[in-house]
């Protein structure tokens, strides 16, 4: 199986660290392939994209991004446009299709995180985050797990990883082709959670 991280953010957006240290980080880990999810900004991407090929690294980029939509945050790959802001979910899936993109619900029910918290909207997306590794309890990743069952759509992880030091902690396992297996429902989503104290070096490191 390959391995998938689909969840970073950089300094693009909010993130601590810089796309070159993060993409490094991801091969030090031995990880397949990497998307960089900056805040409603897909430059991020497109910049790591770019250091992989000037490098000749041995991983993937996906270019992606992570929309602020009117009913919380929405995962988007594969599309390499800017996508505005400030849509609701269903118009930024559609126009996302357009663009030959996919969608997963990012950390859905954690409304203080802009999670999407009406389970109805997963209908109309691709594959729903139902690991995210910042989590307390588990609650909500377990209950986005029984929502993406009921609904029939792919699974997938995230570390929501905000520095280098964060990436790795939430993996997607695909078994050949990442498009093709989260279309094909064939993708498995694990890790581990983030230490409280990776956490706290990044507010730290966002202070200085």
């Amino acid at each position: 199986m390959f391995r998938a991280e689909l969840h970073v953010h950089s300094t693009y957006s909010d993130g601590l660290d810089g796309v070159e240290k993060i993409v490094m980080r991801a091969v030090e880990l031995g990880l397949s392939c990497i998307s960089i999810t900056d805040h409603d900004t897909v430059q991020g991407s497109l910049a790591a994209m770019d250091f992989v090929r000037d490098e000749h690294l041995s991983i993937t980029v996906i270019p992606g991004v992570e929309v602020t939509t009117r009913d919380g945050h929405l995962l988007v790959f594969f599309v390499e446009d800017e996508i505005d802001r400030g849509m609701s979910l269903v118009e930024t899936v559609e126009e996302v299709r357009r663009k030959g993109g996919l969608c997963a619900v990012s950390h859905p029910f954690q409304v203080e995180r802009k999670g999407v918290f009406r389970p109805n909207l997963f209908r109309y997306v691709d594959a729903v985050e139902v690991f995210n590794a910042k989590y307390i309890t588990g609650f909500f990743n377990r209950l986005a797990r029984m929502y993406a069952e009921r609904y029939g759509k792919a699974m997938i992880a995230g570390s929501d990883a905000h520095s280098s030091k964060e990436v790795g902690y939430g993996v997607t396992y695909f078994p050949e082709n990442l498009r093709k297996d989260i279309l094909g429902r064939r993708t498995e989503a694990g890790g581990k959670r983030i230490p409280i104290s990776r956490r706290v070096s990044y507010l730290l490191g966002k202070l200085q």
